[in-house]
């Protein structure tokens, strides 16, 4: 299979997967907000907790998982490109391996400055 096509089915099984993921999340929150009108339809005043529940903060997300298995994706996409030792598969395993590493790095970044916002909100 030449690395181009190799290239571009990684893309769209990963814009699939990603997809999926999404339209999980979109049903998830549809089913949140019908709870939530039945709730208020049936008794409005039980709304209030219901609504201080839902909105309580949540447990992290997974972010930070998902910044390094990104990250690690990345450097072994690169690395296979290396070990193959092709000039053209390194080139393009090096411009195939940076989307996961720019991602990744951005999560985690965010992960860290978010976690340095709290530390100084905190006052440590």
């Amino acid at each position: 299979m030449p690395p181009t096509e190799m290239t571009v089915l990684i893309a769209a099984f990963t814009a699939m997967a990603l997809s999926f993921i999404h339209v999980l999340r979109l049903v998830g929150t549809w089913i949140v907000h019908r709870t939530i009108r039945r709730v208020a339809d049936k008794d409005p005043d039980a709304v209030q907790p219901l609504l201080a529940q839902f909105l309580a903060p949540r447990v992290a997300s997974g972010d930070d998982r998902l910044s390094v298995i990104l990250i690690a994706v990345g450097i072994a996409m690169f690395a296979a490109s290396v070990i193959v030792g092709e000039p053209d598969m390194i080139h393009y395993g090096a411009a195939a391996a940076v989307f996961p590493l720019i991602i990744g790095t951005a999560l985690w970044l965010r992960l860290f400055f978010l976690a340095r916002s709290q530390r100084r909100g905190a006052g440590e």
